[in-house]
């Protein structure tokens, strides 16, 4: 299963790093971006960063370990080659799960962010995940997330551009 949304963010392309913002995200700022998501937080691994989410998609429980496969400012890609989906909360299963997030120019004045989350399971679990609307379930979080994740975007880049006003007390 393959699924990509995308949504825009209202800054030139110039100031946006997924990078930065990625490992920046607190655990709450990423609960806040989808009803699913439970929990997250980053690690440094013999010198590969990584960050653990948990999420539940349509009542699955997800557990990803993902590494960095490339990281920069208009491209990250993470990668959990060992992804635990607990089937009903109770059978955990081993998926793949890549997480692949873009940046590209629109305009001079805006960005479109692109997110595709991929996951590869054995056949078995493909035929359960299809019976019980998971892919369905899977395409319409990944809209949630990156509208979300967009507008956590935003809302840092207008809070970090946003002009100082010089108070004197007197």
């Amino acid at each position: 299963m393959k699924y990509t949304a995308e949504a825009t963010i209202n800054a030139p392309i110039e100031n946006v790093d997924l990078a930065t913002w990625l490992y920046s995200l607190s655990d709450e700022e990423y609960q806040a971006c989808s009803r699913g998501h439970k929990g997250a937080g980053t690690f440094v691994e013999n010198g590969v960063r990584g960050m653990i989410n948990v999420e539940s998609v349509g009542g699955t429980l997800m557990l990803q370990h993902y590494h960095e496969a490339s990281a920069g400012p208009t491209r990250m890609e993470m990668f959990s080659p060992r992804s635990r989906a607990y089937v009903f909360r109770l059978v955990p299963v081993p998926i793949m799960v890549r997480w692949t997030m873009t940046a590209t120019r629109k305009t001079a004045d805006t960005t479109t962010f692109s997110c595709t989350v991929e996951a590869n399971m054995p056949a078995a679990l493909r035929v359960l995940a299809a019976s019980i609307f998971i892919p369905y379930l899977l395409r319409r979080h990944v809209q949630e997330e990156t509208l979300l994740f967009a507008a956590d975007i935003d809302r840092k880049l207008a809070a970090h551009n946003a002009p100082t006003v010089n108070r004197q007390v007197g």
